[in-house]
């Protein structure tokens, strides 16, 4: 009887041993609650560094614009088109006839992100400094129509327009 004791004392102590063993498993894979900065969050967002840090480019944080829209015509006719502008519904769009594309959503983006990148507008930024760098970057020497219009996050507002 004292062996059937240790038998079923040895059993409770292997299932608690596994139950203990499970419970700690189980709350080491839990989520300590929903902050972004945790490896262990609740929701399955992906989540940039810009984001952690305070923005990204969907926000307009990235840039320091919510707002950018900006039309080159060369020979009178559309040559670049772009818009970029956080709302409710994000789809920002980008077209260049000279180099044959036409991109909306993701993609437009991509693209728009290069740009932005290289051309860096600022708000203390004149209008034709903005200009020149955004030729300088599609390499258009000659245009007929320049339009832009950005608004920054700190309320500023860049508009530009030129005909030749």
């Amino acid at each position: 009887m004292i062996q059937r004791g240790r038998e079923t004392l040895n059993k409770l102590a292997a299932m608690g041993s596994v139950v203990f063993a499970s419970v700690l498993f189980v709350s080491g894979c839990g989520n300590a609650g929903k902050d972004a900065n945790k490896d262990n969050r609740e929701e399955a967002d992906i989540v940039t560094n810009e984001q952690k840090e305070g923005g990204d480019r969907d926000t307009g944080d990235a840039y320091g614009f919510n707002k950018f829209e900006l039309e080159i015509d060369v020979d009178n006719k559309d040559a670049i088109d772009a818009e970029y502008e956080v709302e409710k519904e994000f789809n920002p769009e980008y077209q260049n006839k000279l180099t044959n594309i036409d991109l909306e959503g993701a993609e437009a983006m991509d693209e728009l992100d290069k740009m932005f990148d290289a051309v860096n507008l600022q708000h203390d930024m004149s209008a034709e400094e903005a200009r020149d760098k955004i030729l300088k970057y599609f390499q258009i020497d000659l245009y007929s129509k320049f339009k832009l219009d950005v608004d920054f996050d700190d309320g500023t507002k860049l508009e530009f327009e030129d005909k030749q």
